[in-house]
């Protein structure tokens, strides 16, 4: 019930409504961690995020937004509605790997450790200026990079 097949991406279900909820954003992508999608669906997922509202592999942008900037209720610094998310990023990245999309997945690692490098280790990151926002030191951010650095963590 979570795959939609038109958009590419899983959305997330509202229990109370018993209906999806048409939300373009970065968690849809996180079933690639988890190995859930065909590699069919893996492919246009790929797609999906190598369009513009996300994070495309051939321009600049500091990592994937939590929410794709072209749909109308994108916010950049609004918490989950825009700003960059280092866990998301995590989750992404692995899940990429776990696909075979290297190219992606690389791009993916770059960013979070450029992020952090540039801006600290804070909680969630402007998607438009890469600028840190909420708390700073901030201690996932800090062990995701640690983990990327250190290739550990590999999920199979």
């Amino acid at each position: 019930r979570l795959w939609d097949e038109e958009h590419a991406i899983y959305f997330d279900y509202d229990l109370v409504e018993s209906a999806p909820i048409h939300a373009h954003v970065a968690a849809g992508f996180s079933p690639l961690f988890a190995n859930v999608p065909t590699m069919k669906q893996a492919t246009r997922m790929l797609d999906k995020l190598n369009q513009c509202g996300f994070c495309p592999l051939d321009e600049h942008c500091y990592a994937v937004p939590s929410y794709d900037k072209l749909e109308p209720g994108f916010a950049g610094q609004r918490y989950w509605r825009g700003p960059i998310w280092l866990n998301v990023n995590w989750l992404l990245y692995w899940g990429l790997r776990r696909y075979g999309f290297d190219d992606y997945a690389a791009r993916v690692k770059e960013a979070m450790i450029l992020l952090p490098q540039r801006a600290g280790f804070y909680e969630y990151f402007d998607p438009d200026t890469g600028r840190g926002h909420g708390s700073d030191r901030f201690s996932w951010s800090a062990a995701l990079l640690i983990d990327l650095l250190s290739e550990g963590g590999e999920s199979s």
